[in-house]
């Protein structure tokens, strides 16, 4: 028996590991777009810490880590309402708990949820392991097995690690050809066979990798739709027994794209079969140590949701939102947060701000950035506004923080205020009439589905 690779140290997370660069980065990522920074985001998050703090308790520690479990839910929110950064969030509490995430988008052209393969290919590809201050990020399944097999290396000594590689040969995993990549995988790094490594890599990527080639390794399929599901099982299968306590995967449904296919309906009823399956899998844990969130659009709750029964039942009907009185419903509803509209604003704002004084070592009059976050936050509030208030108030109020660092620093009038708001809801606007088509895992909804049994 081979003795346990000593625990690795939480990384850090907190105010002291936001260096200038990384702050500037914040701001020009959230000034742009308005979309949240990939690595950072605790620094500006508010007012979803309720639904965190259910993510971290009920599931991450008890029903992952501690009853190795799994489970998936949705993510429910309007453009701009915040998913991508929600699931930015739940992958920083994952990292502080030592587990593997996965973020990916699912999207028409390069990752629609009625291909398995694409499906695992970008999770094999972008699972990373937890990134601290100071830290290499490392990012792809057989560089995550590199690492576990250097670790034991380093701490257990190379016959050990090969011991441990032979090991894997017992383990249960769904795939047979996948475990068997896994150990062939494992011995060619130790042996220094960097061909065989590669091909071998490649094949546990998802890449394409012709059946000849496979076979040279003593594998005798090669990585497909028929069996990427299967595949997927057991990538999270595999996770525990490189050391990590487990997987979240983070699935953000794209709502952007330029074309729409007039006849999707094979692939959306492939896709609800697809779902009930992963759903089923979570709930008979075989996906041992798992979370999913799956981010959609009100549009899928409303009205894909109710066209397909058997699917309308696992998620519940009527659909029950997530509590902290109601922790195991399947439903986060990110229109329901900790803080009112304008509390909201504020606190991002302030948030916002800070980032901005440590970013340029800038000292501004609190009173005068105070007056101007009070001000936008108000009129943004009272506007109402039909799309993305959230994302529309961060690009805006990133520009105006620049422009109180590099030009006079003054409080705006209200009629300047709000003309400012005007003309950045008018741009928003445009934006998202011109591109926006409501998704369900990457197929274009049709205005009328056709109804299935």
């Amino acid at each position: 028996m081979t003795r346990a690779v000593p625990p690795r140290p939480p990384p850090r997370f907190g105010a002291d590991e936001l260096d200038r660069l990384s702050a500037r980065r914040i701001l020009a990522q959230m000034g742009e777009n308005g979309k949240p920074p990939e690595l950072g985001i605790a620094h500006v998050n508010a007012g979803n810490e309720s639904y965190l703090r259910v993510i971290e308790s009920d599931y991450l520690q008890d029903l992952i880590c501690t009853a190795e479990g799994s489970s998936f839910k949705l993510v429910q929110g309007t453009y701009g309402a915040g998913k991508t950064h929600f699931l930015y969030c739940v992958r920083d509490v994952a990292w502080r708990r030592q587990m593997l995430t996965a973020f990916v988008t699912i999207s028409p052209k390069e990752c629609p949820f009625n291909r398995p393969l694409a499906v695992y290919r970008a999770v094999a590809q972008r699972i990373e392991r937890p990134y601290a201050a100071g830290g290499e990020p490392m990012r792809g399944l057989d560089d995550l097995i590199r690492l576990s097999l250097d670790e034991r290396v380093a701490h257990e000594g190379l016959d050990e690690a090969r011991a441990w590689v032979d090991g894997l040969a017992r383990v249960a995993l769904t795939r047979h050809s996948f475990r068997d990549a896994v150990v062939g995988f494992g011995r060619a790094v130790l042996d220094r066979d960097e061909a065989v490594a590669r091909r071998l890599g490649a094949w546990l990527r998802g890449e394409d990798v012709s059946l000849g080639e496979a076979k040279q390794s003593g594998l005798y399929e090669v990585p497909g739709n028929d069996n990427g599901f299967g595949m997927l099982r057991s990538l999270v299968q595999l996770v525990p027994r490189l050391g990590w306590q487990g997987s979240v995967l983070l699935l953000d449904e794209a709502e952007r794209r330029l074309t729409a296919d007039d006849k999707p309906t094979k692939a959306l009823s492939e896709t609800v079969d697809h779902l009930r399956e992963l759903i089923d899998l979570c709930g008979r844990s075989e996906l041992p140590r798992t979370l999913i969130l799956y981010a959609v659009t009100p549009a899928f709750t409303e009205h894909v949701l109710p066209l397909y029964p058997a699917l309308q039942q696992r998620l519940g009907a009527p659909i029950q939102f997530l509590g902290a009185a109601n922790p195991k419903a399947p439903l986060i509803d990110l229109e329901a947060l900790d803080l009112e509209p304008r509390k909201l604003l504020l606190d991002i704002g302030r948030r916002l701000a800070a980032v901005a004084r440590h970013a340029y070592d800038w000292s501004p009059s609190d009173k005068v950035v105070d007056a101007n976050l009070e001000r936008l936050a108000a009129i943004v509030t009272e506007e109402q506004l039909e799309v993305g208030h959230r994302r529309f108030f961060v690009r805006l109020w990133v520009r105006l923080l620049d422009q109180l660092r590099l030009g006079k620093a003054k409080v705006l009038s209200d009629d300047d205020m709000r003309a400012l708001v005007h003309d950045e809801q008018a741009l928003v606007t445009e934006e998202v009439d011109d591109a926006l088509v409501d998704t369900f895992f990457g197929i274009p909804l049709l205005k009328q589905p056709v109804r299935t049994r």
